[in-house]
């Protein structure tokens, strides 16, 4: 399952934390600049940061090619910090408000460990990846603490992801002497692992605070966990490259099973919503 540690999670509440106090310091007075209730329909703009998440690559199903990992074998690492930028638009029932959330990250690094047997103690991996998700959520508004109104909300939909550039490196084998050998002048033997897009269920869970900013706009802070479904590899050709005796250079194409690992992430949010 994935986590972000703790230290990164004590960091994250007392951020939260601070900005969630900051805000409840706001003067009541500000109420009465919330939107007037005669705009029903919303657009919001937002950024969010998203904390680092755990994920873990395994073998996926048979397609009839070989499996890159084997029973125990897997790649596991962080997907580090990085921000996505959301766009919405939204329509209010009263207290409660429909919105339909894209929402598009950065490139994000993975960089993690396999541990394959001969690849001995050291096994850096690395790859990038990027995703566009878009959900149909629903927020309900409840209870105020001076200007401030705190929501809670929900979404179902779909992420679609791009994994690329993933090489798992062998600078420290078993067996120095082996078919992980490295080259004559410190080259290190690498596996390239196909790129792949895809698709995948996700949802989402959110909970945060709105603050009017007088006129016709309110702004949004909150925490959402996303459960963004499974990211991977593709079937297709890895490139193994290996150094011979001589210290010539081999590489060696070999068709491989997909390979996945569950993708959820933790985010502190602002969004800016604004009633046309």
């Amino acid at each position: 399952m994935t986590h972000i540690d703790n230290r990164h999670r004590i960091a994250a509440l007392r951020g939260l934390l601070l900005g969630l106090g900051c805000l409840s310091a706001a003067p009541p007075s500000i109420a009465a600049q919330a939107p007037n209730g005669n705009s029903r329909i919303s657009l919001t703009l937002g950024i969010a940061a998203v904390l680092p998440a755990d994920v873990r690559f395994v073998d996926g199903d048979d397609a009839g090619e070989a499996a890159l990992y084997g029973a125990d074998q897997f790649d596991a690492g962080t997907v580090g910090v990085g921000l996505e930028y959301g766009l919405a638009a939204g329509y209010r029932f009263g207290a409660f408000r429909a919105q339909v959330d894209l929402g598009i990250t950065g490139r994000f690094t993975y960089e993690g460990h396999s541990n394959y047997a001969p690849g001995g103690p050291v096994q850096p991996t690395e790859a990038r990846v990027k995703a566009r998700r878009l959900l149909l959520s629903g927020f309900y508004e409840f209870g105020a603490l001076g200007a401030v109104r705190s929501w809670v909300g929900a979404g179902l939909g779909a992420n679609r992801y791009h994994l690329t550039d993933y090489i798992q490196r062998f600078p420290n084998p078993v067996d120095p002497s082996g078919h992980l050998r490295g080259g004559p002048n410190g080259e290190v033997p690498y596996t390239a692992l196909p790129s792949s897009t895809g698709h995948s269920f996700a949802w989402a869970l959110a909970a945060g605070l709105t603050v009017p900013l007088g006129g016709d706009a309110l702004l949004d802070f909150g925490y959402r966990y996303t459960d963004a479904g499974r990211i991977g590899t593709a079937i297709g050709d890895i490139e193994v490259v290996r150094y011979n005796e001589d210290g010539s250079r081999r590489r060696l194409p070999l068709t491989i099973n997909p390979t996945i690992a569950d993708l959820r992430f933790h985010s502190l949010t602002a969004t800016l919503r604004w009633f046309p």
